[in-house]
């Protein structure tokens, strides 16, 4: 009787050997692991829970496959699952320091500012795991769903709200949940070495999700109208970084090879009240401090947050008349609003406008 009468000789031996190699493994697996030992092998089963039970018992989910339903929101700088009904938050697409160790680095301990790192044998020391990746399924449910998150609002300008969305998005999400003690780690080779380092970001979110998949999407439009009935109104995080990045393309680079970090300095007299960034070159060729700026809230001028200097830029004027108008603030009350820096006070350095 013909076995295979669908397959040519090549593939029928194929065919036999997958067999045999399957067959060989089941034994191989029932010898060592009796029981339901050869159960464990297979994929994960995610746990079903809630958003609110992970944020409520985060040790309880700690490097575990989970599953819950919740809304998802996309802004500018944060995209996560959020549950109002318990003010649950969880962030995705968030990076922590661990993730860049490999166990043959030796062991790492969870460290803040405040511990005493002159004595190392004070932390908690653990061998490096070997983390397991997520691979997140792009199959149609996902792209269904990126296509709603992704959907924002554009102003009459042209100029893209990341913080306006234009759907409303509930889904089944699996992943991975980890929960961190802190955002940086101690590195050392072993427990007889004294010599460390140090890795992290101190203000890090020390919670997150790594999605794996999404099912069960579902998405609610939201009326655009909703974007123009604040006026007038201060601008908002986004627009002050898109206003710093208009002056630093003009001057000094792009998006693709610049950063901002918010900024705030205690000692600072002034910057209470404005919108601060640190502008960081990521060239690897010519990484830099590009200095620090300030950006006024309610009138959009952008300040060097060291000296008394307020900057313009052709691209940077262009952007603050667009965002003036989108606001509420037409031109002549812009003229007749102050134009007093965050360092400009009496006895601090003044220079002319930097063009």
């Amino acid at each position: 009787m013909e076995l295979f009468p669908s397959l040519d000789k090549g593939e029928r031996v194929a065919s036999e050997w997958m067999n045999m190699r399957r067959w060989a493994l089941a034994a191989l697996c029932a010898a060592i692991l009796p029981g339901d030992g050869c159960a464990k092998v297979k994929a994960d089963k995610p746990i079903k829970t809630t958003l609110c039970e992970l944020m409520k018992r985060p040790e309880q989910f700690n490097g575990k496959l989970v599953q819950f339903r919740s809304d998802f929101v996309s802004k500018f700088q944060w995209a996560g699952f959020v549950d109002e009904g318990c003010s649950a938050k969880l962030q995705t697409g968030v990076k922590h320091p661990i993730d860049d160790l490999k166990p043959e680095q030796g062991e790492y301990a969870f460290t803040t500012v405040g511990d005493d790192n002159m004595h190392p044998e004070r932390l908690n020391w653990k061998p490096i795991p070997l983390t397991r990746p997520v691979n997140l399924k792009p199959d149609e449910a996902y792209r269904a769903f990126q296509k709603y998150s992704d959907t924002k609002y554009r102003w009459p300008d042209g100029g893209l709200c990341l913080d306006c969305p234009l759907y409303r998005v509930n889904l089944m999400a699996t992943g991975r949940f980890d929960q961190f003690e802190t955002g940086t780690v101690a590195v050392r080779a072993n427990q007889s070495t004294k010599a460390f380092h140090y890795s992290g970001y101190p203000n890090a979110p020390l919670s997150r999700f790594l999605l794996q998949s999404v099912s069960a999407v579902s998405a609610i439009s939201i009326d655009a109208s909703v974007y123009l009935d604040f006026k007038p109104r201060n601008i908002s995080f986004e627009e002050a970084h898109d206003l710093v990045f208009a002056y630093l393309e003009s001057t000094w680079c792009a998006k693709s090879t610049c950063s901002l970090a918010p900024y705030h300095a205690m000692d600072w007299p002034g910057l209470p009240g404005f919108y601060s960034f640190q502008g960081i070159s990521s060239d690897p060729n010519r990484s830099f401090n590009l200095g620090y700026f300030s950006v006024n809230p309610r009138t959009g001028d952008v300040w060097n947050g060291v000296i008394c200097q307020r900057f313009d830029s052709p691209s940077l004027i262009g952007l603050q008349r667009a965002i003036r108008k989108r606001i509420g603030l037409i031109e002549e009350d812009y003229r007749k609003a102050p134009k007093t820096g965050p360092m400009c006070g009496p006895g601090l350095r003044r220079v002319s406008k930097r063009k």
